[in-house]
């Protein structure tokens, strides 16, 4: 007989003890639901549709924030779907992350509307909203006697505000979209605990590989399986261990490469800790992430470690262990009254697990995003409450009135949480600037919207006050990143963007400087010599000793050696033009007209119709007496553009030469 899924897991009673059972001791009859009932649940579930449309809607005229420039903006990869990007997709990390899947989807979506971010965030609500709806299907299947669990967890599920994250940030397409298929093989695992036939077990594994392909955090279906069997009542068999091996396998494959792609942020990101305090942080943000199910408030797009790492960290953190400690033996003591505390707490447990820094992977202690599956687990169980107070009997108390008012109006306070909470993802200023709010000694925050204010300052063409006033705040906010960082290869990436802050401000000493802080921090990066050897080229060279030949000299061969080294340490072999075109215009200054060719010929074979470079190599080659390749460069130049004054009279310049010397 296949096992049959229940409600409640009561202790066994042998028939002579139910004869004198009291009324006010029966567990709650839960019949079937009727036509009136289901009726009315699926009117319920199109409300909370309506209500999320409503959360979200506003999120349709968001730009692109944080890491959407490198999944979209700056990936080439989905220009164009073919077979060659398409092999791309499935062989390289993005954003330190391995999500095929959510990458190809990406490059359909650019296929059917370009770079329209709006058509982006719709699909975003949609994927959230066909979640829903996915979890209303998953929990009337483990637990089919009372529609309203089901309800309550989807609608719990679809208005948290720990999940405006993952709907409202373009970014968040991997979790939305690893939810998807995660909950469709849930669903089918739960269709073979009934049938014990073939097809929904394959249609369990298939979705599996395609939830693990859209972000690793999927790779704990397998414990999820196992809780379900639990659950279920499933006898524990060799053959419930044998069918999960090959998702395990499929778990272990998709974790090893989730390893390897975060490789550079378990390295580099993650402050150095002694065991306890990283026992007491993992803790700690553990007890959080359950409080804010509850109480969803201090919300960030970045929590931080606390300032206090590699010292004493405060009280707090150590009591979360012992919290931990008292919430595990509750757990177990529950199991006394049946198998629903113990299922929704080792769902939310296991499916979160990964990402409790366990192993630190980059700056942040926690995530927002990280709950979308996890608190399945929590709502079922607020739902199982609902349940059990509703159902009470023997009380003068109306319990189920008052039950399903806190249910509304948690349900209304959540919902208008989130919708103030959309708003913070409108650009990178307003995100940066709540987290900033939030956590003033972090050092992220400032920098992502001082590079926002620094990418930004050029836009409002025209406006010179808005521009002064986003330099100086990009140069405040880098200046404040630069105080509360400690890691030196971070520092050193703050400062080259001060660099470049105080350049475009004009302030070219203090952009020189800043270079030289970077270079110093990290002696390999060759923008940093590429920026720096521009300043001291255009500006000390050209403009502040342009009147004093020694230190004019000096500055040129400055940055001559800056562009050498651009060129040394340049990672971008597609770059290496830009650097070359920089290095032929400074020996040019310098009166080094051979190596000026050599350089910009290197800049041709890159780029065959760059003008510029066309135009100096001219005038080497002139100055070089090489006339006849001078007049082929100046032609060359006139068939990119005709109307260029300089290139007509310099080109009739070295006619006239050639002529002359007939």
């Amino acid at each position: 007989m296949h096992p049959v899924m229940k409600n409640h897991h009561p202790a066994p009673m042998s028939l002579k003890g139910t004869k004198n059972l009291k009324p006010s001791q029966k567990t709650p009859d839960h019949k079937a639901d009727t036509g009136y009932t289901g009726k009315w649940a699926w009117l319920a579930l199109a409300a909370v549709a309506m209500v999320t449309f409503i959360i979200y809607f506003r999120t349709i005229g968001f730009g692109y924030v944080w890491d959407d420039d490198l999944y979209i903006l700056q990936n080439n990869h989905i220009n164009d779907i073919r077979w060659e990007n398409i092999k791309l997709f499935f062989t390289n990390f993005y954003a330190g992350n391995y999500q095929p899947a959510t990458i190809l989807l990406y490059a359909a979506e650019h296929k059917l509307f370009r770079d329209s971010s709006a058509f982006l965030h719709v699909n975003n609500i949609l994927l959230h909203a066909a979640n829903t709806f996915l979890v209303f299907k998953l929990i009337r299947r483990i637990s089919p006697g009372n529609i309203a669990v089901a309800l309550i967890t989807a609608a719990l599920f679809a208005v948290h505000p720990m999940h405006v994250e993952s709907v409202a940030w373009i970014s968040g397409r991997k979790d939305v979209l690893y939810s998807f298929f995660f909950l469709l093989s849930l669903i089918m695992y739960s269709s073979y605990l009934k049938k014990q036939t073939f097809t929904p077990l394959a249609l369990t594994a298939l979705f599996f590989v395609l939830s693990c392909l859209s972000k690793s955090g999927a790779v704990v279906l397998p414990l999820v399986m196992l809780l379900l069997d639990y659950y279920s009542n499933r006898e524990y068999c060799r053959k419930m261990l044998v069918e999960k091996i090959p998702f395990f396998c499929i778990s272990i494959v998709f974790g090893i490469a989730a390893l390897y792609s975060q490789k550079s942020s378990i390295q580099d990101m993650a402050p150095v800790m002694s065991v306890p305090d990283h026992v007491s942080v993992v803790a700690s943000s553990f007890i959080t992430y359950i409080f804010k199910a509850i109480v969803p408030l201090n919300l960030s797009a970045f929590y931080p470690y606390p300032p206090e790492t590699g010292h004493t960290l405060p009280a707090i953190y150590y009591l979360s262990v012992i919290c931990v400690g008292i919430l595990l033996l509750c757990v177990c003591y529950s199991r006394r009254s049946g198998k629903d505390i113990v299922f929704g707490f080792l769902f939310f447990t296991s499916t979160i697990i990964l990402v409790l820094q366990l192993i630190p992977v980059g700056a942040a202690t926690m995530a927002d995003r990280y709950t979308y599956i996890p608190y399945i687990g929590i709502f079922f169980l607020i739902g199982k409450l609902y349940e059990r107070t509703s159902g009470h009997a023997g009380s003068t108390v109306n319990l189920k009135a008052i039950s399903s008012m806190v249910v509304i109006a948690g349900f209304i306070a959540l919902s208008a949480i989130s919708y103030q909470r959309t708003a913070v993802w409108k650009n990178n200023a307003t995100l940066f600037s709540d987290a900033i709010n939030k956590f003033p000694y972090a050092n992220f925050p400032y920098f992502i919207r001082g590079t926002y204010y620094l990418n930004s300052y050029e836009k409002p063409a025209g406006n010179e006050v808005k521009n002064e006033a986003y330099l100086k705040m990009a140069v405040s906010d880098f200046g404040n990143a630069i105080k509360f960082t400690t890691d030196p290869k971070r520092k050193a990436d703050i400062y080259y963007n001060l660099g470049s802050a105080k350049g475009s401000s004009g302030d070219f000493a203090g952009a020189a400087g800043a270079y030289d802080k970077s270079i110093e921090l990290n002696p390999g990066y060759g923008d940093t010599y590429l920026n720096r050897g521009a300043v001291y080229l255009n500006y000390y060279a050209n403009e502040l000793y342009a009147g004093q030949t020694i230190r004019r000299l000096e500055y040129i061969k400055k940055a001559i050696s800056d562009f050498e080294n651009a060129l040394k340490f340049n990672a971008n072999p597609n770059e290496s033009g830009g650097v070359s075109y920089n290095l032929g215009i400074a020996k040019y200054n310098l009166g080094d007209y051979a190596g000026t060719v050599c350089d910009l010929e290197r800049v041709i074979r890159v780029d065959e119709n760059n003008a510029n470079a066309y135009n100096i190599l001219g005038c080497a080659k002139y100055q070089l007496k090489d006339y006849k390749g001078a007049l082929q460069d100046f032609n060359k130049l006139l068939q990119l553009n005709p109307r260029d004054s300089n290139a007509i009279k310099n080109r009739d310049l070295v006619t006239a030469t050639i002529l002359s010397r007939r």
